[in-house]
């Protein structure tokens, strides 16, 4: 009975994905069907080789992605990088031009200052951090990316924050921060707090270009930092 409710909720969802995105979306299924549950992802068969395979799946769908129009203009994805189990997940708007060109998150000179932020709490992307976006593709200009936009891409996002299973995260910059919080609000309101996203424990501050061109944000950042390094797992 279990497997054939199980066979009959794929072959649903498998029908509603191929109509709406033209492909496959990787999910949980609920509760009941005869998978076990930890947190909000499911484990059967839930190794770590079995997650980085979920992750590169998401990287090569995202890399064919037509979604929205940013798709036409772009030279690479930037689909995320970092790794599994981390202590921070880094969310920013979206790529810029140097990773537009690289196909990583945050390797320009923004990226490079954001390295020191991370590092100052005892943070290092190799090792215990993920960092991704928004959109997977760059906005023409570095505009901020359209509503449209952002709501065809978010999907991927919350797919890999489910398999990343992130300790916290932190949001940089008021595009990524308000759409994470569901707030309209500028950064400088929503920082100072922590809320939560999916459950997970979630920081904003100002987004790392923002404080290159405005020193005098470097205080707040580091008071933000300080915050979000004491939701840290002991």
């Amino acid at each position: 009975m279990s497997k054939a409710a199980e066979s009959y909720w794929k072959l649903l969802n498998d029908l509603e994905d191929f109509v709406r995105h033209g492909e496959r979306v990787a999910r949980d299924a609920p509760q009941g069907l005869g998978f076990t549950r930890r947190g909000s992802a499911a484990v059967r068969g839930d190794t770590t080789e079995d997650r980085r395979r979920r992750l590169e799946a998401i990287a090569e769908r995202v890399a064919r992605c037509e979604r929205c129009p940013l798709c036409r203009d772009r030279m690479k994805t930037v689909p995320g990088a970092g790794a599994l189990d981390p202590k921070v997940m880094v969310i920013g708007e979206g790529p810029g031009a140097e990773e537009d060109r690289r196909g990583e998150p945050f390797v320009g000179r923004a990226g490079q200052y954001l390295d020191r932020w991370l590092d100052a709490i005892g943070i290092k992307r190799e090792t215990n951090a993920f960092i991704g976006n928004i959109v997977k593709c760059r906005p023409p200009g570095n505009r901020d990316p359209k509503p449209d936009e952002s709501d065809a891409c978010i999907g991927y996002l919350k797919e890999q924050i489910e398999i990343i299973r992130p300790a916290t995260i932190l949001a940089v910059g008021r595009i990524a921060s308000g759409i994470l919080i569901g707030s309209t609000g500028g950064i400088g309101s929503l920082r100072g707090k922590t809320y939560s996203y999916q459950g997970i424990p979630l920081v904003p501050t100002y987004h790392p270009a923002a404080v290159l061109r405005n020193p005098e944000l470097r205080k707040p950042v580091w008071d933000d930092l300080q915050r979000l390094e004491t939701l840290f797992p002991k």
